[in-house]
């Protein structure tokens, strides 16, 4: 009896200790799988994620690229500026040291109560920023008194400047943080802190003018502390960009502007295409958008009736008047609807329909052919030549000589303008095409909308004697070779001799403007923004009375020069500026001055 319970016990003793074996043998089993695993398969791994704990990579941010007139003269560059940091855990205390600062570089309450809270949240001996771009003043305030201001360093930055200030705000734009949608950008994905361009050339450039990222890599400590720096891969500059504008004749265009309230001025170089000129106002100082705090500057811009921030040169649109002319005087010589001999009689008004159209010339200019008529700009003939092409034979002139064309030279939000057709208007505004609505295109009014860079095209192109010239904003190497406008070489050469007239002879409309030093030659325009009644029309008193500014009609004059062999072309808008030819005529004679005796 004894014996068979002894051997149950032993029995049993022997079955806990081989399962406890077994479960020791699982243990150490999986413990010894782990350590194979972490030491000798995963080694690599974790060798990486050791390394990450104690190496610190730090972006070294590129200097942006410069951006010159067409003669290397600096229109946007860099300045060193200095930005000021703290490490909370260098200071003995933080509250003191923010304190100490504030008799030097003051700023509010809530400014030191915001880094107080983000110095708990950091890592040790991360730093926090207190406040950028400080001028020379307060860095030698710091640098004289740093013995009373421990954990704080200074840091070496970037800041975009524009030398010229308003003068080129529209053509370069500037530069700012960028946003979340921004971040997802290829050249801008690795460099989340970078300033980038957001109008203008600083946006369309941003590829070339950024530049590459660095990096230095140093060792911390378990606190982030820098031991040792280990490697540096220095940044790359972005490139230097030279665009076709001339320094000298952008300023003098906008000085030109700034006796008006809002308009544009654009200068291209017929041969190349450069734009030399393209000035807007009113305009904005780029550096004062960039200067922080810049909320009620800001504000003053948005708030402005006249939008600064518009660039009229390619958003300004308007109807281009009797610029047009020449336009529907090619239309009619193309299709023969009117030759050279051919006249009209203008008596001042014609009857269409059931309304009259009327000449701006009241009492009429008698007999006129075709380029007596663009001389003197009468609108009867162009009401009589319109109706008889058809404002489809028009539309399609309009737009071989560049008219409703976007040339997307490297700005956001250009406009494309309105060349009207019947097929536009029935899906644009789903109404038929009425017959007296292409006399009203025929005189460049109506639907018709154009903006002052398709008007200098325009004028290239008929100057180039029919040669498709392309604008650019940057600068070309040499003159370049451009397609011929077809069907059109019989006819170019009576309206180049018709805009000579406008500024050359007696009653032509720019005759007033004309240079004794040189040729030029052009056309003037003026387009209505106000309706006027019959019953205003034929009242002495409505002539009298001074007409607000923004009922008054724009002036417009587009010319080129020299008549003989042109190379500059112009477009001068002056919104409500009244007469073309009293207003933006002028000033287009003076453009031509300066290019004269610049010597451009």
């Amino acid at each position: 009896m004894y014996h068979s319970q002894h051997k149950k016990q032993i029995t049993v003793q022997n079955r806990r200790t081989f399962f406890l074996f077994l479960g020791k043998l699982s243990f150490f089993s999986i413990i010894g799988w782990r350590l194979f695993n972490i030491q000798i398969l995963d080694s690599a791994k974790y060798k990486t994620l050791s390394k990450n704990n104690q190496i610190s990579v730090k972006i070294l941010y590129p200097v942006r690229g410069e951006i010159k007139d067409r003669n290397g003269n600096i229109i946007a560059t860099n300045k060193k500026v200095y930005d000021l940091y703290v490490i909370p855990e260098q200071t003995k205390n933080l509250k003191e040291t923010l304190n100490n600062l504030n008799n030097f570089i003051h700023f509010d309450f809530e400014k030191k109560r915001k880094i107080i809270l983000l110095s708990k949240k950091v890592k040790k001996f991360e730093s926090i920023k207190i406040e950028e771009n400080l001028n020379w003043e307060k860095l030698e305030l710091i640098e004289a008194n740093k013995n009373h201001l421990p954990g704080l360093h200074l840091q070496e930055d970037y800041q975009r400047v524009y030398p010229q200030n308003k003068y080129f705000s529209h053509i370069l734009g500037y530069i700012s943080q960028p946003t979340l949608n921004d971040l997802n950008l290829p050249f801008i994905s690795k460099m989340p802190r970078l300033d980038i361009g957001k109008t203008g050339l600083e946006k369309f450039l941003n590829e070339d003018l950024i530049g590459k990222a660095g990096n230095i890599e140093v060792e911390v400590n378990s606190s982030g502390k820098v031991i040792r720096e280990i490697s540096t891969n220095p940044s790359m500059k972005g490139q230097n960009i030279s665009i076709s504008i001339d320094q000298r004749l952008q300023k003098f265009s906008y000085f030109e502007l700034e006796k008006h309230k809002a308009g544009s001025i654009v200068v291209l170089n017929i041969k190349t295409g450069e734009i030399l000129s393209m000035a807007s106002i009113p305009a904005f100082d780029p550096n004062l958008i960039i200067k922080k705090p810049n909320k009620n500057y800001w504000e003053l811009l948005l708030n402005h009736p006249l939008s600064p921030l518009t660039n009229r040169s390619i958003q300004g649109l308007y109807s281009p008047g009797s610029t047009f002319k020449m336009i529907v005087a090619l239309a009619g010589l193309k299709h023969k609807v009117i030759n050279y001999s051919k006249t009209q009689f203008c008596d001042g008004k014609i009857e269409f329909g059931d309304r009259l159209y009327h000449c701006w010339n009241k009492k009429g200019h008698g007999s006129m052919n075709i380029e007596n008529a663009i001389k003197e700009s009468c609108d009867v003939f162009f009401y009589e030549l319109s109706k008889k092409i058809g404002i489809e034979k028009i539309a399609q002139m309009a737009k071989e000589f560049g008219l409703g064309e976007k040339y997307q030279i490297g700005f956001e939000n250009e406009k494309q303008g309105i060349v009207p057709t019947k097929k536009w208007k029935r899906e644009k505004l789903k109404e038929s095409w009425y017959a007296g609505e292409t006399l009203i295109t025929g005189i460049g009014q109506g639907y018709l909308l154009t903006t002052p860079l398709q008007l200098v095209v325009m004028t290239a192109r008929i100057a180039a004697n029919g040669k498709k010239i392309e604008p650019t904003i940057f600068k070309r190497k040499e003159n370049k070779e451009f397609d011929k406008i077809p069907n059109i070489n019989n006819h170019i050469g009576l309206i180049n001799r018709a805009m000579f007239k406008v500024v050359n002879e007696q009653k032509g409309t720019a005759n007033r403007s004309k240079s004794e030093e040189y040729s030029f030659s052009g056309k003037t325009g003026t387009s209505q923004v106000k309706k006027i009644t019959i019953e205003e029309r034929e009242s002495d008193d409505y002539k009298k009375k001074d007409v607000d500014w923004k009922n008054r009609d724009h002036a417009l004059f587009v010319g080129y020069t020299p008549s003989e062999n042109p190379k500059y072309a112009i477009s001068v808008v002056i919104e409500h500026g009244g007469s073309g030819a009293s207003t933006a005529a002028p000033i287009a004679k003076r453009i031509f001055d300066y290019i004269y005796k610049q010597k451009i």
